[in-house]
């Protein structure tokens, strides 16, 4: 295990150091930069030189990626340009929004997935499990920024039930910090539900069909513990893709955001992208990676513990 869990963090490593690097010469090839998007087209040559020399824009692209990974290996993502604070600091104020919204969405679609899975399994073949079915075939099929936009009519302007512009922080205003977030999470809920849904399905309708199940049956063991055996034998994929979806959402819900005004690590992303503020950019994306890798380990960390054969893999020599 202690082999597997370094390997994996060397792979993570390596990971960030690529996608860092291959951000930084995209965003370098894109025409324009900083310094131009901060004094616009009015600037004249001789501001314009003095400003990119400021801020460093000026170097060699290969001495300016080298003083990104030395500043990096001090903890350091630089400065921002167009907010003008650190960008460890300005991620640091979003990154709470954001891991909130994705986590409620992802847990609430595999509570939800757990439910209506195990229901249409247990009863394969029923209108149960053809509900189920349609379920999931709408939830993969609605788009996000669609579904955001009739709830936002629909909550905000038709009924006013929910003040989708009363954004507050949880530490000042809880209650409006919560009413803003329930749209949000309702639509990456529907978004995440589909492929959850599927797979907690598939898994109870194999666990129903093994020989430990028949087994089991014929035992008389009475049907709620049954499906306890059954769920803890399909719930690894399941945990699996719960961590992916939220990994991806981490740095996926900049539409969500951006459509429901929330001021989290995706609409950051977006504005740094757009006001060509190359070190926010180049700092979110090493975080959101860094971020997607921890997750990532913690999930087959997670199946391992859950698995005892996946264990007992590790443990066989080479």
């Amino acid at each position: 295990m202690r082999k597997y869990i370094v390997r994996r963090l060397i792979a993570a490593l390596a990971v960030m150091f690529l996608v860092s690097a291959l951000s930084f010469l995209v965003l370098d090839l894109i025409p324009g930069n900083a310094a131009m998007v901060a004094l616009g087209t009015e600037a004249d040559a001789d501001q314009l030189a003095a400003l990119e020399a400021s801020l460093g824009l000026d170097r060699p692209l290969a001495e300016r990626l080298a003083s990104f990974y030395l500043d990096l290996l001090q903890g350091d993502l630089g400065q921002s340009s167009y907010f003008g604070q650190s960008v460890s600091l300005l991620i640091a104020q979003r990154i709470g929004v954001t891991f909130t919204l994705a986590f409620s969405s992802v847990l609430l679609a595999l509570l939800l997935a757990l439910v209506l899975g195990t229901l249409a399994a247990m009863r394969k073949g029923t209108l149960a499990d053809g509900v189920c079915r349609i379920v999931t075939q709408l939830a993969a099929s609605i788009p996000s920024f669609w579904l955001s936009l009739i709830l936002l009519i629909l909550f905000s302007s038709v009924l006013h039930l929910v003040d989708v512009g009363a954004w507050a922080p949880f530490s000042q205003d809880p209650a409006a910090f919560i009413e803003a977030l329930i749209l949000p999470v309702a639509v990456l809920t529907v978004g995440e539900l589909s492929p959850a849904l599927r797979l907690v399905r598939v898994g109870m309708v194999d666990a129903v069909a093994s020989d430990w199940y028949a087994n089991a049956r014929i035992r008389a063991l009475p049907t709620w513990r049954l499906t306890l055996y059954a769920l803890r034998s399909a719930i690894g994929a399941p945990l699996t893709n719960a961590a992916l979806q939220l990994a991806r959402l981490l740095g996926g819900t900049a539409i969500v955001e951006s459509v429901f005004a929330i001021p989290g690590l995706g609409r950051l992303f977006l504005t740094a992208v757009e006001m060509r503020d190359l070190a926010l950019v180049q700092g979110i994306v090493v975080f959101v990676t860094m971020l997607v890798v921890l997750v990532n380990l913690a999930s087959d960390l997670l199946t391992l513990a859950l698995n005892p054969v996946e264990r007992a893999k590790l443990r066989r020599p080479a």
